[in-house]
């Protein structure tokens, strides 16, 4: 139960922070895949039929980014 309500309270959108290869992009825990840049995160959030129309990349409702923003895409 406390997993779940764990969950409920998160955004649904996760992109995790850099490494090689990209960032990796979840939806619910489901993983989307690598991202370079932010033009990859929405593309991927398009293919999965969750963004139909603009939004905004620091709703933290929907996007979490974890260390680092959506200006962040390389290891430092």
């Amino acid at each position: 139960m406390k997993r779940a309500l764990e969950r409920a309270a998160r955004a649904p959108v996760i992109v995790h922070p850099p490494c090689t290869g990209g960032r990796r992009v979840t939806l619910y825990g489901q993983d989307l895949g690598r991202a370079l840049r932010r033009g990859d995160v929405a593309a991927y959030l398009r293919r999965a039929g969750f963004v139909t129309a603009e939004f905004a990349w620091d709703d933290t409702g929907l996007i979490e980014w974890r260390e680092g923003g959506p200006d962040v895409w390389s290891t430092p």
